[in-house]
Parts: structure tokens; sequence; C-alpha cells
């Protein structure tokens, strides 16, 4: 079922990470600058297909959406996840396997290419 953990769970600088049939998703709190200057604590949210971790994933295959670090914002990062979950379902349950598939590596850069 997706889901988050509670607000104090990520005040306390912990990172989440989950999955709903192939739909992966980590949430990781931070901070950023605010419009008016100030720092406000944010939950960064990340969506991906399986069957690898985020960092072997196309880029192009990710979502991602930054929420206040309030109950409001865990609220509507909790939507987001399943609204797009129900959006979508036959992407989410046909990933492929990961005996039948490689990991996405970056391109080389051109100073890599010579060597």
């Amino acid at each position: 079922m997706l889901d988050l953990p509670q607000l104090l769970y990520f005040k306390n600088k912990n990172l989440y990470s989950a999955c709903q049939a192939e739909m992966r998703y980590r949430a990781v709190p931070g901070k950023r600058k605010g419009e008016d200057g100030t720092e406000e604590a944010v939950l960064t949210v990340d969506i991906w297909p399986g069957p690898w971790t985020i960092e072997y994933t196309d880029p192009a295959l990710r979502l991602q959406q930054v929420f206040a670090l309030t109950e409001e914002g865990l609220g509507q990062a909790r939507a987001w996840l399943k609204t797009t979950y129900e959006q979508d379902p036959d992407r989410w349950q046909a990933a492929p396997s990961i005996l039948d598939c490689e990991p996405w590596t970056p391109p080389a850069r051109p100073e890599e290419e010579n060597l």
C-alpha cells in the first residue's frame, strides 16, 4: 500500500523508500531557499519504474516533486503518490525482470571515450 511515515520521521532527517508493484518511490527531507530568501524544510519525493534503483534508472523515466515538510505537504505527497499510481496502473505492473534487462548508465563524457 502506498504510504509515507509520519511527519516526525522526516523531521528527524530520515529518508524513506518503498514500492507498490513496480513503482519505486523515495522521500528525502531537506532544505531549500524560499521565495523570500529564507530556508524552508522540504520533502523531495521521487518515483521511478523497477526493477533498478533510482541511480540505475534512466532519468527520463523518473518523476519528482517537492513538498513543504509540514502535515499539509506530507498529505499532498501521499496524494501525489496515490494519483501517480492510479493514473497508469499498467505501467507499474509491466516492468521488466531484473534478469531480462541492463541497468541504465550515463553516457560517456567525450574525454572518457578516448581512453
